[in-house]
């Protein structure tokens, strides 16, 4: 730590190998080993719950493209919107812009993207990022898809749970592979980020091809245990749990998205390209979007401090700290060292349960012994 007075530590890919997904175990040490009261930043902003605004000047253009006006009533933060429409096969572009008076309006985006794919369960991706913005109106336009001859319906919209002003993050580069045939029809990335509970916010693909537009579906790797068979452990494969669904592009040399919202804590995380009938795509180089987590706490002196993890029975604390000071905080960073494995001291043992064996072994001889004795005194008698 440079100087006293608040600090910022960030944290790193060993912290996120040996800690607790909930981090719930991180404790700073002073010198004298008292846990000093921290706040761990993980750089979101307040959530709030989902909002349905009014509807409001629902019409259609000449183009068939179905437009709404959202009013939410209020200026909030939101970085996304949620739309239903009609129809169950479609891909359709979308528009949206922000207005105070509705008059003014100003564009928020005009080149997202929903589409649905039939089946025996249509899947519906009507999620559209945003940049964020606290408009409280927002103009959206449906257009219709190039083969659709139906009227676009805007049906529902909304902002979901949650909301996240900017967060900082950083771009780590994993380890990759691709696997164009794991199913027929698609092509597999699998990328190792390095530690068990590294968190992620997004996976950005670098793409040869100039022109495509492809189904996404992200997913996270769970590890199961070894199964007893008999005598014998039997090692299980891995299990793969969904987290979204989502699409990439490149329609031309100003409109694509090669951004793959996927956020959570693991390992090894899976992108599953779905291909159809065109030949899958040429991946240069794949990055990953994680955010830059820290922990904040009040350094008395200048000096070094002690972060220490690992324990697995240990409950998460709660200080003031967490009430007083605002998560944000500007603060001097302090970087963390090389770890290193604490020993603990093992509480000794008696003798006979440090060897066992030598025990039963004795107590068998005596058996014996008493064994042979009594057969003995039969045999006289």
């Amino acid at each position: 730590v440079p100087a006293a007075g608040l600090v910022a530590v960030p944290l790193d890919r060993h912290v996120y190998e040996a800690a607790r997904a909930d981090l719930g175990d991180l404790r700073i040490r002073d010198r004298q080993g008292d846990a000093v009261p921290h706040l761990l930043d993980d750089g979101r902003s307040p959530t709030h719950p989902e909002t349905r605004p009014r509807m409001r000047h629902r019409g259609h253009r000449r183009d068939r493209s179905a437009t709404v006006v959202l009013d939410f009533g209020e200026r909030f933060e939101k970085d996304r919107l949620v739309l239903r429409t009609s129809g169950r096969n479609f891909r359709r572009r979308v528009t949206v812009e922000g207005g105070d008076d509705g008059e003014t309006w100003t564009t928020l985006v005009d080149d997202a993207w929903v589409f649905a794919v039939p089946g025996p369960e249509t899947v519906h991706v009507e999620d559209v990022p945003l940049p964020v913005n606290d408009f409280p109106l927002l103009r959206v336009t449906v257009e219709p898809g190039g083969r659709e001859r139906m009227r676009v319906e805007i049906l529902e919209a909304w902002v979901p749970a949650g909301g996240r002003g900017p967060r900082h993050e950083d771009t780590l580069s994993p380890r990759w592979s691709r696997a164009a045939a794991a199913r027929p029809g698609e092509t597999w990335l699998t990328l190792d980020l390095g530690a068990r509970h590294q968190p992620f916010e997004a996976v950005v693909l670098e793409v040869e091809d100039d022109r495509f537009f492809r189904e996404v579906r992200s997913e996270v790797r769970r590890d199961v245990g070894p199964a007893p068979r008999g005598r014998v452990a039997v090692a299980l494969p891995p299990q793969w749990d969904p987290l979204g669904q989502g699409a990439v592009y490149r329609l031309d040399g100003e409109r694509e998205r090669l951004r793959i919202d996927a956020r959570g804590r693991a390992r090894v995380v899976r992108v599953r390209v779905l291909n159809g009938d065109d030949r899958p795509l040429v991946f240069e180089r794949v990055t990953v979007q994680v955010p830059v987590e820290r922990l904040l706490f009040e350094a008395e002196r200048e000096g070094e401090y002690r972060l220490t993890y690992g324990a697995a029975d240990l409950e998460a604390p709660e200080y003031d700290l967490a009430r007083t000071l605002d998560a944000a905080a500007e603060a001097p960073r302090a970087e963390l060292g090389p770890p290193v494995r604490l020993e603990i001291e093992a509480d000794v043992l008696p003798w006979t349960e440090r060897h066992p064996a030598l025990l039963w072994g004795g107590l068998l001889v005596v058996v014996a012994a008493l064994g042979a004795v009594t057969w003995r005194a039969l045999r006289s008698v």
